[in-house]
């Protein structure tokens, strides 16, 4: 579906993430119905790779990356005969291609090596999970490592594998001036999201998985509003994702993850979920979406930010965030008063 001019186009095509990157996974699924299973339990019954090429291609898995202090570069790889590419580490070598995406002059940047972040809920192989290895087609996730760019214009990256021997991939990326999307330091802004209690609110509004015969799942997640923490001061963990439409098919998982950690640390902060979509049909965005994601032309989902309790974020992390991320911040939180 294409979006009408007045909506943001789903997807910036230099920061298409996995959808595209990994072969959406081999066509694990359409991106409704795939979504609908990913909120739930993995298909399971695509887990051989498809033929293809035998050669590895890759993505850039991350969104709004700009000049400035280091932040998560993901990159995902991908083989279409023998699958997708997982665990042990990458090398990551950057180069400046200047302002121009078609220049042939090379500026070395940074090198570094980059370690396997699986989706959550994936499994870790019975094999050498400490050396890169081809997953199964169901099993989803990036390279990433801390990285700072110095300039803004178009970059590459030359990512390396060790797998049956050197493996190889190149791609380039846009790096912004400054973050389009809300960073690190920036006051948060004051939504009032959609929750189980708003008057008239579709619940497809409030969660894309609910509708008129379901109820909102994870109401943990709906039951405050970004603006009502704020205001009491409580850190929040605020997750914007649209489970059912995702692109990346990133959304479910990392929702579902969140509501299990509301349920552990409901006294160290506020979690919430903003549903993407106000109307799906009618590429319709909700507010509050808008407010956190939605910038120029484009927007991209799934993101996660945490936000203290003095109103500033603290953390973001966007396409893919595990426990292990999530997890250690809210056990350096105090409990909230009451």
């Amino acid at each position: 579906m294409r979006p009408s001019p007045s909506v943001p186009a789903r997807r910036r095509p230099l920061a298409r993430s996995l959808g595209l990157a990994l072969a959406v996974s081999l066509v694990l699924a359409a991106c409704g119905d795939g979504d609908k299973k990913e909120a739930g339990t993995a298909d399971t019954t695509a887990t051989t790779a498809a033929s293809g090429p035998d050669k590895v291609s890759g993505s850039v898995a991350s969104y709004d990356l700009a000049v400035g202090p280091a932040g998560r570069f993901m990159f995902g790889m991908f083989n279409e005969a023998k699958g997708p590419i997982g665990f042990g580490t990458a090398q990551f070598s950057f180069f400046f291609l200047g302002t121009n995406s078609g220049n042939e002059t090379q500026e070395p940047g940074p090198t570094v090596t980059a370690t396997y972040l699986p989706l959550p809920g994936s499994d870790v192989p019975a094999g050498d999970a400490s050396k890169p290895q081809y997953l199964p087609t169901d099993q989803r996730g990036v390279y990433a490592a801390n990285v700072a760019f110095h300039k803004p214009g178009f970059w590459g990256v030359a990512a390396v594998v060790d797998l049956d021997g050197r493996q190889e991939v190149k791609s380039a990326f846009k790096v912004l001036p400054k973050h389009e999307v809300p960073a690190v330091g920036d006051p948060a802004p004051a939504s009032q999201n959609l929750v189980v209690n708003s008057p008239g609110a579709p619940p497809e509004a409030i969660d894309s998985r609910a509708s008129a015969n379901s109820p909102v799942p994870d109401p943990e997640l709906h039951q405050t509003t970004v603006a009502q923490a704020l205001a009491e001061k409580r850190p929040v963990v605020l997750i914007v994702s649209t489970p059912t439409y995702c692109v990346s098919l990133f959304c479910g998982p990392i929702t579902d993850m969140a509501a299990e950690l509301a349920k552990t640390y409901s006294n160290k902060a506020r979690f919430i979920h903003i549903e993407v979509w106000k109307d799906y049909k009618a590429q319709q965005l909700n507010d509050a979406a808008k407010e956190w994601i939605a910038r120029g032309e484009s927007i991209n989902e799934p993101w996660a930010f945490v936000i203290g309790a003095d109103g500033k974020i603290s953390h973001r992390f966007d396409n893919i965030v595990a426990k292990s991320d999530l997890e250690p911040i809210l056990q350096q939180l105090p409990p909230m008063k009451a």
